[in-house]
């Protein structure tokens, strides 16, 4: 481990001098500057702010407790969140609550994350959700400055997620520019309310169009791929099947294609797909699947930047919601003629 003594020797000056270069403390010399700056680039020094926070009783240290760190999304909002506080001096601990892997919420887990954070003198808390879910039931364990990333809590809680209605609404007008009238959606859990968001996004496009809108073209998955491949195929055996499915995450517009494949209808020539999130199975898919983006770094930059702000005093916006773009691809095509009516 390299350490400000190796600095030092390697720039030819007193470890005091290299102190006050990194920490600005005192003004050093242009030159005698410069040298300190080469050598801590050339031995990649790392400054060990648990050190300094530890003399100087200043706990520049952030928590971040994540319900699953193997959901899909959570990986870019960590990184993003890291990234930041790395580059204002503040260390970052993580915890894992594994959601996946408790068929109940962790009351007991949770706490325990808290008190390991506590212990690390965290001066605030990024809770980041494994789903754009609400998570209100849990606000009143935690004590710190909080924001909350691709989740949602309480009105008076700062949360950084994204416009789940503006996006379904995207993605159906999108469908509905290509020609097609007869649009269906397969939803993910009914019981999530950001579902829901997305369904009265599907029905304001579809209103807006002034386009009928059957009861069983809405039909409800759960997220996984073997559902959806069961709702697709009695979707596409309709007599009046719909020409565009709008897959509210992307394994089910894969599973979307794969119903067609097996019915012998063309991906996108009879069928247009349209997916969520912008997963790498939606790039690798054949063909390639149009999906929105969901910006998972900018959610942790953001979340980061917003807790930061709050530990400085400043006014923060409590409900702040990015928007997704829409990524096109290969699984959208213009209406069949014959099925657009």
């Amino acid at each position: 481990m390299i350490t400000i003594r190796d600095v030092a020797e390697r720039a030819g000056v007193s470890i005091a001098t290299v102190s006050n270069v990194i920490n600005q403390t005192k003004k050093v010399s242009p030159d005698t500057a410069s040298k300190v700056r080469k050598a801590l680039k050339e031995l990649n020094y790392v400054p060990n702010f648990m050190a300094k926070s530890l003399k100087t009783n200043n706990y520049n240290s952030i928590g971040v407790i994540a319900e699953e760190v193997s959901s899909f999304n959570t990986p870019p909002i960590i990184d993003a969140i890291c990234a930041y506080f790395d580059l204002h001096g503040y260390t970052v601990t993580l915890c894992n609550l594994r959601s996946y892997s408790h068929s109940e919420y962790d009351t007991a887990l949770l706490h325990s994350s808290l008190n390991l954070l506590e212990a690390s003198r965290a001066r605030g808390i990024i809770y980041v959700g494994a789903n754009s879910g609400n998570v209100s039931h849990i606000r009143h364990v935690i004590q710190s400055p909080v924001v909350f990333a691709y989740c949602t809590a309480s009105p008076d809680d700062h949360t950084v997620t994204y416009d789940n209605f503006s996006a379904a609404k995207m993605a159906v007008q999108y469908l509905i520019r290509h020609g097609h009238k007869r649009i269906s959606t397969i939803t993910g859990s009914l019981d999530q309310e950001f579902v829901h968001q997305r369904i009265m996004g599907f029905r304001a496009a579809m209103v807006d169009a002034r386009l009928s809108l059957p009861p069983s073209f809405i039909t409800a998955g759960d997220w996984s791929y073997d559902l959806a491949y069961e709702q697709a195929g009695r979707l596409l055996s309709m007599p009046d099947r719909p020409t565009a499915i709008f897959a509210m995450n992307d394994p089910m517009a894969c599973a979307v294609i794969a119903a067609a494949r097996r019915l012998k209808i063309n991906v996108p020539e009879e069928l247009s797909v349209i997916g969520f999130d912008d997963r790498s199975c939606s790039a690798y898919s054949f063909p390639s699947i149009t999906t929105l983006h969901i910006p998972l770094y900018d959610i942790g930059e953001l979340a980061a930047q917003s807790l930061l702000s709050i530990l400085s005093g400043e006014d923060v916006d409590l409900d702040q919601q990015l928007s997704c773009n829409l990524i096109e691809r290969n699984s959208v095509g213009d209406a069949p003629v014959n099925k657009s009516k």
